[in-house]
């Protein structure tokens, strides 16, 4: 009997990230790892989860970490095992995880908010996967690992909208680039990395954006429309179709 498909989520207490939880867990044989970043966000997300559909043979893990603090391999994999009743493979790793503290012109960045939000949108993506990768290596997938990054439009340079995007845009921007050199430089392990846009989303993060913008409107995807692409997205994933590239929650590719 095949093992549990092992999906491991960053982020995940509220938004995207939760809505994603909530979706694995419906699916028959899923083992999913939620992580955070405090005891107050695991405690909301053991709530929430109280209400959550579960397939058959599917499980949740809920655990605290903060793997963008420098880690070594064996210890990320040791604060990961103790926490999860030692689970020795990961298939799917997603980080959703993201920081923005204002969508203000580029004269205006500060240098705590591209700190800020560089530590949160691309160091904690790296440092994870780097943490995690041992366990990765052993994924059970057909297709191979995934390693899938909530990334934004506002990182885009090829396409750069004309909304300001502060230090959270070029934060993306970076991730976006570790994607594609992790997806060439890996190619020997099958690795599939993906910088995913989830789309203009009705979050507190999407909220926040049109509210700096003076968007009246708000943002026009619901989350569970965007969760929906993902899935679409993550679920057909393979090196040959988008691995190494920069794509939205609709399936088209978007310039770096």
């Amino acid at each position: 009997m095949p093992s549990n498909t092992v999906y491991v989520i960053t982020g995940a207490n509220r938004g995207i990230g939760q809505g994603l939880v909530e979706t694995y867990l419906r699916r028959h044989a899923s083992t999913v790892v939620a992580v955070v970043r405090s005891d107050s966000a695991s405690t909301s997300l053991w709530a929430a989860a109280e209400n959550f559909t579960r397939g058959t043979d599917s499980i949740l893990h809920i655990i605290v970490a903060n793997f963008s603090q420098p880690l070594s391999p064996q210890a990320g994999i040791d604060t990961f095992k103790a926490a999860t009743a030692g689970l020795d493979h990961i298939d799917i790793l997603i980080c959703s995880a993201g920081h923005n503290p204002r969508m203000c012109p580029t004269i205006e960045v500060t240098a705590e908010e591209l700190r800020e939000s560089f530590e949160i949108n691309t160091i904690l993506p790296l440092t994870t996967f780097q943490a995690l990768w041992p366990l990765m290596k052993g994924s059970t997938a057909t297709a191979g690992p995934k390693f899938i990054v909530l990334s934004s439009s506002m990182g885009s340079i090829g396409e750069m909208e004309q909304f300001p995007a502060g230090a959270y845009g070029p934060s993306k921007t970076a991730i976006n680039y570790i994607i594609k050199s992790l997806h060439m430089q890996m190619a020997q392990n099958g690795l599939i990395a993906v910088a995913l846009h989830p789309g203009w989303v009705q979050t507190d993060m999407g909220h926040f954006a049109a509210q700096e913008w003076g968007h009246e409107a708000g943002p026009p995807l619901t989350p569970k429309e965007s969760v929906a692409g993902i899935l679409r997205i993550i679920d057909d994933a393979t090196r040959e179709t988008c691995s190494g590239k920069f794509i939205g929650h609709n399936g088209e590719e978007i310039g770096w």
